[in-house]
């Protein structure tokens, strides 16, 4: 006889809802271990199997069953003579020393009948004759059928011990069937199994999710059952679960909220629901959701791009087509887990709205264009003889951090046939911010395999050898742009850190946890995706409030890499919070636990309204985030301020809200308002504003109200 518990957790999800503690004894007919090939003869001596075959003979069999569990037996007792067995006092007695007394046990029985020469309809009377009472009063799970596969459980009934008892006597008697070895019909006795029934194994498990925070008095339990009573918070902060609410009244099926008191950052929290009196089981300690100190701690954002090598724009347009499998963080040099480690912007909470912008710092220079040669008369020395080609392509180049930057591509010239000693002055257009060429020439159809350099010159003499000897096999063109802010490509194998080409797709968000403490949950607005001087591609506004997510951004959980509870879980748009306008869209998680290693991956891959959208890498990256601090709801935006007329230098308004009317200037009416110049301030509207004459030639006013 071996005991042994059983821990039985269910890990749903990452709600991580327990179940219970299992007490499982085994009984075996032989002693365990014990092996055919070992010195163990004879039945188990240790006091739970007494054999009570009065003038017959049993003796050892060399099989035993395989049920997951079985003790480790190798041969079981099987009664071996050649007279029918029709005696009422042949059988077995088991005497199992069980963990509970009072307790419920469920009696299972294992054995092998493969070898086809066991009974195959005896059945035995079964009785408990101290301490318990049995759900059954005899079994047929002898017979052959129930040995086949070796492999099964089978159960026999229900044991319940009586009061302060757990060593019962239960009584296998013969009562029908065919026991003969002669024919076949052996009895084999092998392995039975009690398990613990604990009532509350039997309540389906309900799970807790997010919004978990410390700032919260509400805990949310899911699947919920219909025919549930109650609900039951309990918390472990380090010294054992502790229950924290209850939940009797208006309990529905599926998702309920449970009013707590006491939430603690970093506590672990579980649930349980009543069915009909009976609570489900109280959850293990250290299992559960971990409790985050609330909306929002500080986050570390990164902007994924994908590369798009075919692609020529324009912002904001769909680049599927010539989209690669090349993904890159962008600022990262590194990876925690798989999330952007250093390198990507730390963003800390604040009541104001923050601008959260990305340069790659490239460093490019336009496409040299137009090269044309025309033939000279041979001067004094020698140049290119009678019958010679000659063509030459044109880079231009720019000198950067002791880098040279080509230009992306080359102009070509069309062949230069000589049927004389001549010279070719060659020339072509100009390229802004050039800080020199780079020819090479092709001599007779033998490739582009000389170089020269001409530095701030748009004209070129040429000779077989004047200006300078051509530089034979020194070509090191390589058409480029320099990127000066790292990234990192989402598989550490491939050593790329730039982003190839001039476009790419700003396939996604990276959102990762930088505090190892909190696990959040998450509560952020975003606004304003924008390109540099390409301006705003995305500011919501054409989006009906509501819209749910798959219109600009996928829900948190959409990938594969994100890492968050099954709730919150949303990307919605929103008139509660807008850097601009009046729409914004709202983004809400929770990381499952804590770490550096836990990221979202908000994406935009094929969306509805804003799939997989172009940028241009030469351009800033950028969006506005409100990150609130706990406990600060946001400000709704305000209307819009209406310009009624100007009367002089009277400027009159109506409309907007908030506290201030502030008149603002600038000399360009394109430029980002917040480069706008603060004129005066006001404190009601309507209103006006005295327009100040300057010296300006000209300048452009507006009226914002905050």
């Amino acid at each position: 006889m071996k005991k042994q518990l059983v821990a039985l957790i269910a890990l749903a999800a990452f709600g991580l809802s327990p179940v219970a503690m299992a007490d499982i004894v085994y009984v075996t007919a032989r002693p365990s271990p014990c092996t055919v090939t070992t010195n163990c003869p004879g039945p188990n001596m240790d006091g739970t199997y007494h054999e009570n075959f009065v003038g017959f003979t049993l003796g050892d069999y060399g099989a035993a069953g395989t049920a997951l569990g079985h003790p480790p037996t190798t041969v079981s007792r099987c009664y071996v003579g050649g007279t029918p067995i029709t005696d009422p006092d042949f059988g077995v007695d088991l005497t199992p020393t069980l963990g509970v007394p009072g307790g419920i046990y469920q009696i299972d029985y294992n054995f092998n009948s493969l070898a086809g020469n066991t009974s195959v309809d005896v059945v035995f009377n079964v009785t408990c004759t101290e301490g318990g009472t049995l759900s059954f009063t005899e079994t047929d799970v002898f017979q052959r059928s129930f040995g086949s596969p070796a492999t099964r459980w089978n159960t026999m009934g229900f044991l319940t011990n009586n009061p302060g008892s757990a060593t019962p006597t239960i009584q296998f008697r013969y009562k029908s069937g065919q026991i003969n070895a002669g024919t076949g019909n052996r009895i084999l006795f092998d392995c039975w199994r009690f398990t613990l029934v604990e009532p509350c194994l039997a309540v389906p498990v309900v799970e807790v999710t997010g919004p978990l925070g410390a700032d919260s008095d509400q805990v949310v339990v899911t699947k919920v059952s219909a025919d549930a009573t109650a609900l039951t918070v309990y918390q472990d902060t380090g010294a054992g679960m502790t229950m924290i609410g209850t939940k009797t009244e208006g309990v529905t099926e599926g998702v309920n909220s449970v009013t707590v008191t006491g939430l603690v950052k970093g506590a672990k929290v579980a649930a349980t629901q009543t069915i009909d009196g009976q609570e489900g089981c109280t959850p293990p300690d250290g299992i559960g959701v971990i409790v985050g100190g609330g909306a929002n701690p500080r986050i570390r954002i990164a902007f994924s791009l994908q590369e798009n090598p075919t692609a020529t724009g324009p912002v904001g347009a769909n680049g599927t087509n010539g989209r690669t499998s090349m993904i890159h963080f962008a600022p990262a040099t590194s990876l925690y887990g798989g999330a952007p480690g250093d390198g990507a912007l730390i963003i800390y909470p604040s009541n104001d709205w923050q601008t959260v912008t990305i340069d790659l710092g490239r460093q490019g220079i336009g496409e040299a264009a137009n090269v044309a040669g025309e033939p000279g008369p041979a001067p004094d020395y020698s140049g290119y003889s009678p019958g010679n080609t000659v063509a030459v392509q044109v880079y231009a180049y720019k000198e950067f951090g002791g880098n040279r930057v080509y230009s992306p591509v080359g102009a070509a010239s069309p062949v230069v046939t000589s049927n004389e000693m001549f010279t070719v002055t060659w020339t072509w257009d100009a390229v802004e911010g050039a800080d020199g060429y780079r020819l090479l020439r092709n001599w007779n159809d033998s490739g582009f395999t000389g170089s020269v350099d001409v530095t701030g010159a748009t004209t070129l003499l040429d000779t077989a050898y004047y200006p300078t000897d051509w530089q034979e096999g020194e070509i090191t063109v390589t058409p480029t742009t320099m990127q000066t802010t790292p990234t990192m490509a989402w598989n550490p194998s491939v050593s790329n850190s730039v982003v190839a080409g001039e476009w790419a797709i700003w396939e996604s968000i990276a959102l990762a946890n930088d505090d190892p403490t909190d696990c959040g949950p998450y509560d952020i607005y975003i606004d304003d995706l924008a390109n540099g001087a390409n301006g705003i591609f995305e500011d919501f506004e054409s989006l009906e409030v509501g819209t749910p997510a798959g219109a600009v951004f996928n829900q948190p959980s959409f990938s594969g890499q994100s890492t968050v509870l099954p709730a919150p879980n949303s990307a919605t748009i929103t008139d509660v919070a807008a850097a601009t306008g009046s729409k914004s869209i709202r983004v809400r998680w929770q990381y499952p636990g804590n770490g550096t290693n836990l990221w979202v991956r908000l994406n935009m891959y094929n969306t509805s309204a804003r799939p997989n959208p172009l940028v241009n890498l030469n351009e800033p990256l950028s969006f506005r985030l409100l990150l609130l601090p706990v406990g600060v709801k946001p400000v709704p935006p305000l209307g819009p301020v209406t310009i009624s007329g100007l009367d002089g230098t009277s400027l009159n308004y109506t409309g907007g809200g908030g506290e201030e009317f502030i008149l603002v200037k600038s000399a360009d009416i394109n430029a980002a308002m917040d480069t706008w110049t603060p004129v005066a301030t006001n404190n009601a509207t309507p209103g006006s504003f005295t327009i100040p004459l300057g010296s300006e030639t000209r300048a452009f006013y507006r009226v914002q109200s905050r």
